[in-house]
């Protein structure tokens, strides 16, 4: 009896030993990853910036009645303060934002270009809310991230100005575009232009009784 007794007291002193380094290291790891993530938040935060250029006026009154449109620029304008978890928030507010962009958008913009690039910042803005949410972010991906975003938004803004000024072109300055753009194709390709047609070989006149002569052709007599 006395032996056992000995032997459970140095199995309970083996597993508080073992229990107190256990948490020892769970408590290293977790500082680890706090001072990690405090350095991934400085990263973080001194790139957080979408330097997206202002809108064009003539395109900023057009895109007056899409509300959809002013959500997501006030969201990307407001930068959050304080820890990781706020930029995690941010990142699903803009998720949000983006997703909202297709809704309501004015009939002039409603083009399949104009939806194909809100589709790809809606894709870009859903891998930064993907990476900013991993245990361990990867800082360089989500700043790389922050550039797509801003060139993708850049390049919609960039879209609808188009818009705007293909649509204030005068009628008649266009179709002369278009018939230069026709005739540059035509001299790129001269095989495809119309060719001139080949006029018939002149027919020789005959001798007719009573006629001169047609030079250079002698008129046999018959003999009788």
């Amino acid at each position: 009896m006395k032996y056992l007794n000995i032997t459970f007291l140095l199995f309970f002193s083996v597993a508080l030993l073992s229990c107190d380094d256990d948490d020892k290291a769970r408590r290293a790891e977790t500082v680890r990853t706090q001072r990690q993530n405090d350095s991934i938040l400085q990263i973080i935060s001194k790139n957080w910036k979408f330097d997206v250029p202002p809108l064009a006026p003539k395109v900023e009154e057009r895109v007056g009645s899409w509300k959809e449109w002013q959500q997501f620029s006030d969201e990307l304008a407001q930068k959050p303060t304080g820890s990781l978890r706020a930029y995690k928030q941010k990142s699903k507010n803009l998720v949000s934002k983006a997703d909202a962009l297709r809704s309501n958008i004015p009939p002039f913009f409603s083009k399949p270009q104009v939806y194909s690039r809100i589709g790809v910042i809606i894709t870009k803005i859903k891998s930064l809310y993907t990476y900013i949410n991993l245990d361990i972010i990867p800082d360089k991906k989500v700043t790389s991230l922050i550039q797509d975003v801003t060139r993708e938004t850049t390049s919609l803004q960039n879209q609808l100005d188009e818009l705007v000024r293909i649509s204030e072109i005068p009628r008649e300055e266009g179709e002369e575009q278009m018939l230069r753009s026709l005739d540059t194709i035509r001299m790129a390709n001269p095989e495809t232009a119309p060719q001139p047609e080949q006029s018939a070989q002149p027919v020789q006149p005959t001798n007719v009784p009573g006629q001169p002569a047609v030079p250079g052709k002698k008129i046999i007599k018959s003999k009788i």
